[in-house]
């Protein structure tokens, strides 16, 4: 039996090395690519397929007509690269708001490129913009990324846990005759992870401990805020539903957020919701219109931010290539603000790979 498990591992081990050396190479780049795009495009084939049944004129009749709706998208929308540029802000002693169009393009990378591009993207920002070493800003990058992606992982767990213990959530019946052991579990597993975590802090992060501890707190914030503002878009759309289904709703996207590496999550959640109205007695066309409206216009709104920042960063990249070529000394600093420090020329981050 030990033979048997030696080699398991052994072949386990090369069919790791193999994959890696494929997703690193230029063709396996392109498959993956292409296996994303052609999942994304059988997300969307099927949501047509839901939706023609629905019928697009109930839906088209179903779409939010209150103000108050596209004002909370806009919340929604900007809350992640506000948090992102406070963030950064504490960690590179910038000013929040010079940094919000870098981050508003960092969200783009990670909603509709893939997950952590958009850090990819700070890292090259910040070599031509920030004074620090190449290895502490790939440290900033990866610390701040750790707290965050920590910080929502314990908000969708601790969310989820409030939803089931209020019952909003049934639990499966497997689970729940033994919700005190799953629930025992939970709570060790949590806490070994904590114990680690404080254990091995020293190696995975540069920085100090008063400034993780910041961004975690920022980042529990802003979790917290977007699940809210997430919930009131829905209501405010839809006021006639009960809070109890919206929360049955954020139950639902809290679980589709979290699948790691999968593109179209926002149409995964669409079609979880339109699935989902049938069964608590809500109208199939209205929630179409809804979850259909905020996708379509977050998509929009970041084809128009990243053309926005792009031409703006290439403007200021002229810019300051003009006045370093005329040989006159410049204050004016890569981003486009005025600073102590005389420019350089950097590579417009255009050019720079995004994942």
């Amino acid at each position: 039996m030990g033979r048997f498990w030696t080699t398991l591992r052994m072949r386990t081990a090369r069919l790791r090395v193999h994959w890696q050396r494929f997703a690193s190479s230029k063709l396996g780049k392109r498959v993956l690519w292409g296996a994303r795009q052609l999942l994304t495009l059988g997300i969307a084939a099927y949501l047509i397929y839901r939706m023609s049944l629905i019928g697009w004129g109930e839906i088209w009749q179903s779409l939010p007509r209150t103000p108050w709706f596209y004002v909370v998208f806009l919340a929604i929308y900007l809350s992640l690269p506000v948090f992102q540029a406070l963030a950064f802000g504490l960690i590179w002693g910038r000013a929040p708001l010079d940094l919000l169009p870098p981050m508003l393009k960092k969200r783009v990378y990670d909603k509709d490129v893939l997950d952590r591009s958009g850090d990819v993207y700070v890292y090259f920002w910040g070599r031509a913009n920030v004074d620090h070493t190449e290895r502490e800003l790939l440290h900033h990058v990866k610390d701040n990324a750790i707290t965050s992606s920590v910080a929502s992982t314990l908000v969708a767990v601790g969310l989820l846990v409030v939803f089931l213990l209020l019952g909003y959530v049934p639990l499966p019946d497997a689970i729940a005759q033994h919700s005190w052991a799953y629930g025992g579990a939970g709570l060790v597993a949590l806490g070994l992870i904590a114990i680690a975590g404080v254990r091995f802090r020293r190696t995975v992060f540069l920085l100090p401990a008063r400034m993780l501890g910041l961004l975690f707190g920022l980042h529990l914030t802003r979790v917290f805020v977007q699940k809210l503002l997430l919930v009131v878009e829905w209501k405010v759309a839809l006021p006639e539903i009960a809070l109890s289904i919206w929360i049955v709703f954020l139950a639902v996207q809290i679980v589709t957020s979290r699948i790691p590496l999968l593109p179209g999550r926002d149409l995964i959640f669409m079609a979880a919701g339109i699935e989902l109205a049938g069964s608590v007695a809500v109208s199939k066309a209205a929630i179409a219109g809804l979850l259909g409206v905020h996708s379509v216009l977050d998509k929009a709104l970041n084809l128009a931010v990243f053309a926005g920042v792009s031409a703006w960063e290439r403007q200021v990249v002229e810019r300051v290539s003009d006045v370093v070529g005329a040989g006159t000394p410049s204050t004016v600093a890569v981003d486009g603000t005025d600073g102590a420090e005389e420019a350089t020329p950097a590579p417009s981050p255009e050019s720079t790979p995004a994942s």
